[in-house]
């Protein structure tokens, strides 16, 4: 019996020594971010909005609830992204929610332009000068959201305020 319990102990002690140990064989992490919605990434606990845009959001749908603009405006930012590493830079913070508001790049490429530019984000806050050449040709072209009647994500959130007040 006690040649039994020996065995247990040595085969034990290997497997407490490679846990300890940075070189081996660690189980794949999850990302190290995740895509929200089609302005908000999230780093670990910290969430993030894009910086200038403004997204459909997860439940918002178009043309009278017939175009689910939230869900496809969420893939759209993670095609953009492609697996890349992104790299934030924070401008700013919003004042409803104490968020970092960030500029955020996946390579060299502006997120917030691609956005903008495929008709999946409106301009927006203070900064919405910088994507209005972006998205008047997104417009002109009736990318995304603009090709459907769409609520500005601020007015759709207005309205849903209202309702559940109501």
């Amino acid at each position: 019996m006690w040649r039994l319990g020996l065995l247990a102990f040595i085969l034990a002690l290997p497997a407490h020594a490679q846990s300890d140990d940075d070189t081996g064989v660690r189980p794949k992490s999850k990302p190290r971010f995740q895509v929200v919605d089609g302005d908000t990434l999230k780093f670990g606990p910290r969430v993030v909005r894009l910086f200038g845009i403004d997204a459909p959001e997860k439940g918002q749908t178009c043309d009278d609830g017939h175009w689910h603009a939230g869900p496809l405006a969420k893939k759209a930012l993670e095609d953009f992204i492609a697996g890349r590493p992104v790299t934030c830079k924070q401008v700013d913070v919003d004042p409803g929610n104490g968020w970092p508001i960030a500029q955020c790049h996946a390579g060299d490429d502006d997120l917030q332009a691609m956005m903008v530019s495929a008709g999946w984000a409106w301009t927006f806050g203070q900064y919405s000068s910088r994507y209005e050449p972006e998205e008047r040709e997104a417009a002109n072209r009736k990318a995304g959201v603009h090709g459907h009647k769409c609520l500005l994500p601020s007015e759709w959130r207005a309205h849903q305020r209202a309702r559940s007040m109501q």
